[in-house]
């Protein structure tokens, strides 16, 4: 799946832009899933589901430390 288009700016890109290299942004959700189903049930996913840098962005810690650690650690083993 690819993301749309996000609120905030990234500028991690520049450093692999200017050496020529390849480079990636993932995403995966970590929002408690009733909490987002309300939100889209009641057209309010703007107004009530935090994004990265908001001061109120807070991921559900398990299972998305998890499910984060696990995909990036695939992609490493798979590269090397």
């Amino acid at each position: 799946m690819q993301l749309p288009l996000q609120p905030a700016s990234e500028d991690f890109s520049d450093i692999p832009r200017a050496l020529g290299v390849p480079n990636t942004y993932w995403g995966f959700g970590g929002i408690d899933p009733e909490r987002y189903q309300r939100a889209e049930a009641e057209g309010r996913i703007d107004q009530d589901i935090p994004v990265n840098h908001s001061p109120t962005f807070a991921p559900v810690m398990r299972p998305t430390l998890d499910t984060g650690t696990e995909a990036l650690v695939v992609a490493a083993l798979a590269w090397l």
